[in-house]
């Protein structure tokens, strides 16, 4: 079958399902299930979702609220995030579930809602799972010149100069990220989940779920030891750790994220390579 991708709203009983992308063959019997980080949208995962979608699987990436001229919710904690999502979860069940970032907080919060028996391959991408108000503190100071926090709206060459892994179709959709999101949503949704502290949400996972953390580089990321020790002492937890990446996994090495999430549903139902 071919591969299609495009923008979907889904009738779902009396409510509707939010805007998302969509890669692979609607009638695809596999499924995988997206999930975006702060200041970007559903096409932050466009290589991801197309190398699963040429494994055979059906790729839905929803936009979070607040993001992707999504109107935000009447808060900004992570589970109101997740909640908005339910309908995705009600309506199919997913063999993927990958989450970027806050988006990795959102499946954690989501892991309630996964089939208790069902084999289900779980894998975040560089998130802080725990921050005290001091390593909060430090995150929140703007690092990189093209921070967004540090210059508003940086351009896709800006991008391309600082990123030299990126592809120019990643910084594209990065730099469209930020302008379709609400300017505010980083400290939004900083100062509404405070406590930083999600660890306890691992205890939700369905004994048939495998969860991985893909880490990037602590030697390229300030925080990345942070987040490592956060989730050393998990032992249902695999902690990868990427060398040479920075926080953008998805847009260096796609490939990586691709392999363990089949590598996890493989060890389950023999799917993998």
């Amino acid at each position: 079958m071919g591969t299609f991708e495009y923008l979907i709203v889904i009738p779902y009983t009396m409510a509707t399902v939010p805007s998302a992308s969509q890669w692979g063959s609607p009638i695809a019997s596999k499924r995988a299930l997206l999930i975006h980080g702060g200041n970007s949208s559903s096409h932050t995962f466009h290589r991801v979702a197309s190398m699963l979608a040429a494994k055979g699987y059906l790729v839905v990436a929803p936009n979070l609220l607040g993001h992707a001229l999504r109107m935000p919710g009447v808060d900004f904690r992570v589970q109101t995030l997740a909640d908005d999502l339910l309908p995705y979860l009600q309506a199919a069940e997913y063999d993927i579930v990958i989450g970027h970032s806050i988006g990795g907080l959102v499946v954690l919060s989501l892991l309630k809602y996964l089939p208790r028996t069902r084999p289900v391959s779980v894998v975040l991408i560089d998130t802080s799972v725990e921050l005290s108000a001091e390593q909060m503190a430090v995150v929140r100071r703007p690092k990189e010149p093209n921070d967004v926090r540090a210059k508003p709206n940086p351009t896709v060459e800006d991008y391309m100069t600082l990123n030299p892994l990126w592809t120019r179709e990643d910084a594209i959709w990065r730099s469209l990220g930020i302008q379709i999101g609400r300017a505010t949503n980083y400290d939004d949704h900083m100062d509404g989940n405070m406590p930083w502290s999600f660890s306890h949400l691992f205890a939700d996972r369905p004994a048939a779920a495998t969860l991985t953390i893909l880490i990037a580089d602590p030697q390229s990321q300030a925080n990345g030891a942070l987040k490592l020790e956060a989730v050393a002492k998990f032992k249902e937890v695999r902690a990868v750790i990427v060398p040479n990446v920075s926080h953008w996994i998805h847009y260096e090495f796609p490939e990586v994220i691709v392999e363990e999430a089949l590598r996890n549903i493989g060890e389950e139902q023999g799917d993998g390579p």
